[in-house]
């Protein structure tokens, strides 16, 4: 029988977490329509009778049976989300890739935020007055189009699509690591009470919004759905005044969009407080003969990429260990395995810690190459040829080009003339002209892309925009900054712990790969304050995160930094860092 990777045990442990969100989040509807209840069938004077017919109502064979409708878009509606969040995050460098990648998924996506609130609207207003209740009602001994009904039923479409547009249509679905660890009722606790506050004042603008659209719209969709029904039409909310004039339906239409966006909410926090629950990982996995195959190690769960969520947990768990008080939890990766007495435990976490922050810092420095204004930066530094001849001249060189730059002074010779004129040796006399041909087909090509460009929407749709994969990144770099500082403070801990010496060894190559990401950190905030908010904070996260881990390692091991750095430059850069900070 084939044993289950590690990917597949840890989708299965999440896709349990997911199975227990959706039904959270129909429990959570009946929770919902027990409160919307209380609000319509108030009763101040009896207080006993309306808190018992309000929960018979909810308790109804009616409720259980109208119900199903909702509770059948809400478990597709958890499906979706569910799919966005165990799905493999990719860059896409165009608006075009996106839309091939996201675009049928985001309009699924769209069509469950409206089939929920449509049917929550349909749900609620079952439980209203007559006039709310139905779709026709008589009136003058003949069928009327209540527009209340039409009313209430377009303001929960709406708020579906406006939470949709609010939270998702321009954001993937992210999951919100909490910084302090809380028990889940604690949280779900804190949730429910923050959240049914919060969405009374949230529900404000969209409740106006579509007051005023259905007061500039709502008599012309009214008398198009009377033609098509074959009834007369509803005139009591026609025109200015009887729209502001309804005040009973402007708050049952509050109270409505208040309940939607809160049960939207509610559902999408389900998810993000189930998914963030520490997995149970081990260091190394039971060698005797019992032991199960469903354990996941934290190496295996650094190297499952394809799921991002399990790479942050697997990091937290990481920063976890290291930080704990008792030394017994780093005494696996400390130890000699057999048989060799090698760390082997060691020698597989330390190479896929390096691996991830090498990647990563591989990538981050191909996407700074895309940004137009570190080019510029980088252009006004040239790069100095030490093979060559005469080192004084070069410098000279160097020094007058930037005086000439910085004076506004034009050189009499082009740079790249004059560039050729220095680097490349004339053979013969005589210099290599392309053909007509050659100047013509690159002439045509630098005008079609010109013309492209000036077409509206094709840059935006087909152009990767400056910085974009440097702002991925920065979006996706929780785990690097729960590696980098596990890994800092497990090297900290190396030097009374590790009784072996497992740890010593690969100290230089932690502390290269650790400054080579502060170096491109660095370079990369001259061009921070062109950001979003979200992508400054996720910078300065990361870089404070590096920062601090690389300071760590070198602030412990100031004393034997000789020996383990043998670049003069980098150890006079790394002590200047430590006693800078």
């Amino acid at each position: 029988m084939p044993t289950a990777t590690s990917s597949d045990v840890c989708k299965l442990l999440l896709l349990g977490r997911c199975l227990r969100a959706v039904v959270f989040s129909v429990i959570i509807q009946f929770l919902l329509l027990t409160i919307f209840l209380l609000f319509v069938n108030f009763q101040l004077l009896h207080p006993l009778n309306w808190v018992a017919s309000t929960f018979s109502l909810v308790c109804s064979l009616y409720t259980w049976f109208a119900s199903i409708p909702l509770i059948t878009a809400i478990v597709l509606y958890g499906v979706i989300l569910c799919q966005e969040h165990l799905v493999e995050r990719r860059y896409h460098p165009s608006r075009y890739r996106w839309l091939q990648q996201h675009g049928l998924r985001k309009l699924m996506f769209l069509g469950a935020h409206l089939m929920v609130g449509y049917l929550t609207a349909w749900l609620y207003t079952g439980y209203m007055h007559t006039d709310y209740r139905h779709l026709m009602y008589k009136c003058y001994g003949s069928d009327c189009l209540s527009g209340y009904h039409i009313f209430l039923l377009g303001m929960g479409t709406t708020a579906g699509c406006y939470y949709f547009v609010s939270v998702y249509l321009n954001r993937d679905v992210r999951i919100e690591f909490s910084v302090v660890d809380q028990s889940r009722s604690h949280k779900m606790r804190q949730l429910l009470y923050g959240t049914l506050l919060k969405s009374l004042t949230r529900s404000l603008v969209p409740t106006l919004g579509f007051t005023l659209v259905f007061w500039l719209c709502g008599s012309l969709v009214g008398h198009k759905l009377s033609q098509l029904l074959g009834v007369d039409t509803d005139e009591r909310l026609e025109g200015f005044f009887g729209v502001v004039t309804s005040i009973r339906l402007i708050f049952y239409a509050w109270l409505l969009t208040a309940q939607i966006l809160s049960n939207m909410h509610l559902m999408r926090r389900f998810y993000a407080i189930l998914l963030t629950e520490d997995l149970p990982l081990v260091v190394s996995k039971n060698r005797t003969a019992f032991a199960q195959d469903q354990e996941v190690t934290v190496v295996a769960g650094l190297g499952v990429i394809n799921i991002y969520v399990v790479q942050c947990l697997s990091a937290s768990f990481l920063f976890k260990l290291a930080h704990r008080k008792d030394s017994g939890y780093r005494q696996e990766l400390f130890q000699l395995t057999e048989p060799g007495n090698r760390p082997a435990n060691w020698r597989a976490f330390c190479d896929q810690s390096l691996s991830i922050i090498g990647g990563f810092t591989d990538e981050l420095t191909d996407s700074m190459q895309q940004i137009s204004m570190l080019k510029v930066t980088q252009n006004h530094f040239p790069v100095i040829n030490h093979d060559s001849a005469s080192a004084a001249l070069l410098a000279e060189k160097v020094l007058l080009r930037q005086y000439n730059h910085l004076h506004g002074i034009r050189p009499i010779v082009s740079p790249r003339r004059e560039q050729q004129s220095d680097d490349q040796p004339v053979l013969g006399g005589i210099r290599h002209m392309p053909n007509w041909c050659e100047r013509v087909s690159l002439q045509l090509q630098q005008a079609l892309k010109r013309l492209l460009q000036r077409i509206p929407g094709i840059a935006y749709l087909f152009s990767e925009p400056d910085g974009a994969k440097a702002i991925f990144l920065l979006s996706n770099s929780l785990p690097i900054v729960w590696l980098s500082e596990g890994l800092a403070q497990i090297c900290v801990a190396s030097l009374t712990e590790d009784i072996y010496g497992v740890v010593q060894n690969d100290l230089p190559a932690i502390i290269k790969a650790l400054s080579s990401l502060k170096d491109n950190l660095d370079k990369l905030a001259s061009v921070v304050g062109n950001l979003s908010g979200s992508d400054t904070e996720n910078f300065s996260m990361l870089r404070g995160a590096v920062r601090r881990s690389l300071y760590n390692v070198g602030t412990c091991f100031n004393a034997y930094l000789g020996d383990l750095i043998d670049s003069p430059e980098e150890l006079r850069m790394l002590k200047s860092f430590i006693h800078q900070d």
